[in-house]
This record gives C-alpha cells, structure tokens and sequence, in this order.
C-alpha cells in the first residue's frame, strides 16, 4: 500500500461495531494509515479549501476523532489471536 500524500491520506470514520466485523489484515491495514496522518493543521500543506472539502473525514493526528479511530482499533485487535511470525 503506498503512503499517499494530501486528501489520499483522509479516512472515513468508521464505527466500533463495524471494526469488528473487518478481518485482522483490513485493521492492521487501517491502523497503518491513521499513522500516515499528518500530525496537525500547522505541520500540513494542504489548503483551507482542501481542508474543508474533508470536513467529515479524519485528517489530522491532533483531531479528537483520530485518537477515538486508532484508540478503537487497537482494542478490537488486541481482541484477536496474536499469531507469531513464520521465522
């Protein structure tokens, strides 16, 4: 999966409920890419206008609606068995 750069890097919301029904690889994959997000508004090149086309989705590390994301899915993951690497 490549890292994607401006609005390619936004997230839909998604809710607890719905995590729970996704398999380990789309978690693991969705975890990923909160960790892409920009750290804040100030650290971002995106402009205002981009900025307020993504008003829904999740930008931004310093968005409250980033930590409830990454917070929800590392408890549904921790829920899952923990295979240990083929080596």
């Amino acid at each position: 999966m490549k890292k994607g750069h401006g609005l390619k890097r936004a997230l839909q919301p998604v809710g607890r409920h719905q995590l729970e029904g996704m398999a380990t690889g789309a978690l693991l994959a969705r975890l990923q890419r909160l960790r892409w997000c920009e750290e804040s508004r100030d650290c971002s090149d995106l402009s205002d206008d981009e900025i307020a086309t993504a008003a829904n989705l999740i930008l931004f590390k310093a968005d409250p609606a980033w930590r409830l994301a990454y917070t929800d899915v590392r408890e549904v993951l921790g829920t899952r068995d923990h295979m240990p690497n083929k080596s």
